[in-house]
C-alpha cells in the first residue's frame, strides 16, 4: 500500500485542486472568503472538518457538471504530476515498481478524491495501479456526500476493496494513516521529520522503516 500525498507526490493535490476551481470564477472566491469566518474554525476542529470539506467542495464544483469536473481534474493532475513539476518522488515510485517486479499486488490508497487520484497516478505512469481513494456523490440538494479514505476510513476502504488486512508493507508520510501502519507486517515512514517520527517509534514500537527522498528542483506551474 502506498499512500499519494506526501509519499508519491509532495503537497495536498485535492487542496490544491480546490484552490484552483475556487479562483473561477472570482465569485467562488468572493464567496469563499466572506464565508471564512465559519468554514476556517470548522475546518480545524476534527469533529466539524468534514462539514467544513463539505461546503468547500460545493462551493468550488457547484454549477459544473460531473463531466466538466472529470475533465478539470485531469488537466490539474497533468500539471500537478508533470515531471517539470518537481512534485513526484523518484525514490518512492521505484520502490512501488520494485513491487511489481516481485509481483506483489500494489494499492495506491489516498484520501485524496476520485477521479482526481486516478488522473494523478495516471500523470504519473502509474495507470497500472489499483487506487482506493475518498469518494464523492452529489446530494439531491447538491451538496457533496464525502466518504473519505483516510485514517480508519483507510483501512475500510480497502478492506471494501477486497484488500486483505495485514497488509505486507505500507508506505506513508502522513500520521492519520496510523491505523494502517499497525495494520502492515512492515510500516515505511516517507520523510518523517524527527518529532513525527519518534511519535511514530512509540505508536509502533520502534519497528520502523524510515524512507527519505529526493525531488527534482520544481518548476514554475502551468495554469489551465
Amino acid at each position: 500500500m502506498f499512500d499519494l500525498d506526501g509519499t508519491l507526490l509532495s503537497g495536498d493535490a485535492f487542496g490544491l485542486f480546490l484552490a484552483h476551481l475556487l479562483r473561477r470564477p472570482p465569485a467562488r472566491a468572493v464567496a469563499a472568503l466572506a464565508t471564512a469566518p465559519v468554514w476556517l474554525p470548522a475546518f480545524l476542529l476534527t469533529p466539524t472538518r468534514l462539514a467544513a470539506e463539505r461546503y468547500l467542495v460545493w462551493l468550488a464544483a457547484v454549477g459544473i457538471s460531473p463531466q466538466d469536473f472529470t475533465v478539470k481534474a485531469a488537466h490539474f493532475a497533468a500539471d500537478h504530476a508533470d515531471p517539470r513539476s518537481g512534485r513526484a518522488t523518484p525514490t518512492v515510485l521505484a520502490r512501488l515498481r520494485e513491487h511489481q517486479g516481485r509481483g506483489d499486488r500494489v494499492v495506491v490508497a489516498t484520501g485524496c478524491a476520485s477521479p482526481l487520484a486516478e488522473h494523478l497516478c495516471d500523470a504519473l505512469g502509474l495507470g497500472d495501479v489499483e487506487v482506493v481513494a475518498s469518494t464523492l456523490t452529489r446530494t439531491r440538494w447538491g451538496l457533496p456526500r464525502a466518504v473519505p479514505a483516510r485514517g480508519r476510513g483507510k483501512v475500510r476502504a480497502l478492506a471494501a476493496a477486497g484488500v486483505s488486512l495485514p497488509v505486507d508493507h505500507a508506505y506513508t508520510d502522513s500520521w492519520t494513516d496510523l491505523p494502517l501502519l499497525r495494520a502492515a507486517r512492515v510500516a515505511h515512514v516517507v520523510n518523517a521529520s524527527p518529532r513525527h517520527l519518534r511519535r511514530f517509534r512509540r505508536a509502533l514500537g520502534g519497528d520502523v522503516d524510515v524512507m527519505a527522498t529526493t525531488r527534482y528542483r520544481r518548476a514554475p506551474s502551468r495554469e489551465r
